[in-house]
């Protein structure tokens, strides 16, 4: 079995979900492709809303995915490139200042490099720590903005930097299981950023798109204008609370929900059969129970429309960048086969909307399995990975120990030069909790189903 490292052009995307643990293994063709040669599998018991509750469950299924990819490949995995999501992540907008007063020569990169990496070392609140620093654009002499400074003339340049960050102790929670899995990590990556690098293409990122990914306990969000990342936010909301809300309201086990919501679930209710009765049935020997597709959409509908759509086109709107969003909105993750959502957040929202599946740098002969939008964010980690490694773009990158899991970073995200109006200062909104009672949510009649179906 052949040692996946640097020198042999193999790159490994890890994705830790709520529902799922993947694990994906490839390099990139003489053609610029990229193509998969393993990939695995296996479910996340040990993880809830994107965050790990216990480590020895994570561990394990970072094994058992890892193991199926290397037996796949005939590859021996020993670094990854690691995404990380959950309620803990926070985005702030932070500007930092050159001076160069005297200097006649044109700015040059080098120094726009070394504002980002003053930027990478500023104090955050105790128990906080630096994911990423995105650079938003450039403002020069306080008089014009770009998203590119370099070879143009001026005294002072003001960068605007979106800084990512995490609790910490979230943050070596992935170390530590990773690293107990005998594996070591190359970088820690945002997850919906990840997946917008697998789903969207460099054009829908210039014009302006919304990417929504729906995994299982939370639902991330990331806007690209001119190229670049400029708005990320988690929701600390997935499918698996909608599979939680149908039980809950049934009377049934979780699997039984989730299969109802697969095979007759639908998020828009006028696009359910009212006619068509759904029989469950129920163990050691009770009675089978009934419910109506109509119903069934009610429940799903309250949760999808009020926790998922209603935040998502409200954190568009007070972005700043609702009106710059001209390639309109991406739905990908787990939750995004979800029937008719596509409808519902275009009508919604009042954007484009389509489903993201892998992009044209991925090889037609990808896997099938892979095609699905729930791996997206491992696609999405694979192709930073290989990004990295294979030094298509300016990303500097160090193995994260254990003990200390510090990372260096880079410039992975750059648009073209285009001159543009600085973004308006984000407005702030109080946090909802997650997985508010459904109770609180449905229509009256909805809260007597308990009596009718019991």
């Amino acid at each position: 079995m052949e040692n996946v490292s640097s020198n042999n052009g193999m790159v490994v995307g890890l994705d830790i979900g709520t529902t799922k643990i993947a694990t994906v293994i490839g390099f990139r063709n003489d053609n610029g492709q990229i193509e998969v040669v393993g990939y695995g599998k296996s479910e996340s018991s040990g993880v809830e809303f994107g965050e790990i509750k216990n480590i020895i469950k994570t561990t394990e299924g970072i094994v058992l995915s890892k193991d199926i990819a290397a037996q796949r490949s005939n590859q021996e995995i020993d670094w990854v490139y690691a995404g990380i999501a959950g309620h803990h992540i926070k985005t702030s907008k932070y500007n930092h200042i050159l001076y160069r007063h005297g200097n006649e020569n044109p700015i040059s990169r080098e120094e726009i490099e070394q504002l980002k990496k003053d930027v990478s070392v500023v104090t955050l609140p105790p128990g906080e720590e630096i994911i990423d620093v995105i650079p938003q654009g450039y403002q020069i002499d306080r008089s014009r903005y770009t998203v590119d400074p370099v070879g143009e003339l001026g005294n002072e340049v003001i960068g605007v930097y979106q800084i990512i960050s995490g609790n910490e102790r979230e943050i070596k929670k992935i170390v530590k299981c990773v690293n107990d899995a005998s594996l070591n990590i190359r970088d820690i990556v945002l997850e919906p950023i990840a997946s917008g690098l697998a789903c969207l293409s460099d054009r829908e990122k210039q014009e302006g798109v919304v990417l929504v990914d729906i995994g299982g306990g939370t639902t991330d969000m990331v806007i690209f204008v001119d190229g670049s990342p400029v708005f990320t936010k988690v929701i600390p909301i997935g499918g698996n609370i909608i599979t939680k809300d149908i039980a809950q309201v049934c009377r049934i086990s979780e699997d039984v929900a989730e299969q109802l919501k697969v095979r007759y679930g639908t998020c828009v209710v006028e696009k359910s059969n009212a006619n068509n009765m759904i029989t469950i049935p129920r163990p050691y020997g009770q009675d089978p129970i009934q419910i109506s597709e109509y119903n069934l959409a009610q429940i799903i509908n309250c949760r999808v429309q009020e926790e998922i759509v209603n935040v998502v086109k409200s954190e568009v709107e007070n972005s700043g960048y609702k009106d710059r969003l001209f390639a309109g909105l991406v739905l990908t993750g787990g939750g995004a086969n979800l029937r008719n959502i596509k409808e519902l957040c275009q009508f919604s929202l009042q954007l484009p909307t389509r489903i993201g599946v892998p992009d044209s740098s991925f090889a037609h002969n990808i896997p099938t399995e892979l095609k699905h939008p729930m791996f997206a964010t491992a696609l999405g980690l694979l192709k930073f990975g290989i990004a990295t490694e294979y030094k298509e773009m300016p990303v500097e990158e160090t193995v994260v120990e254990e003990e200390k899991p510090e990372r260096k970073r880079g410039g992975l995200f750059g648009g073209r030069k285009k001159e543009s109006k600085a973004p308006k200062e984000p407005k702030k909104e109080k946090e909802k909790a997650p997985g508010l009672d459904i109770f609180s949510k449905i229509p009256p009649y909805l809260k007597d189903l308990l009596e009718r179906i019991s």
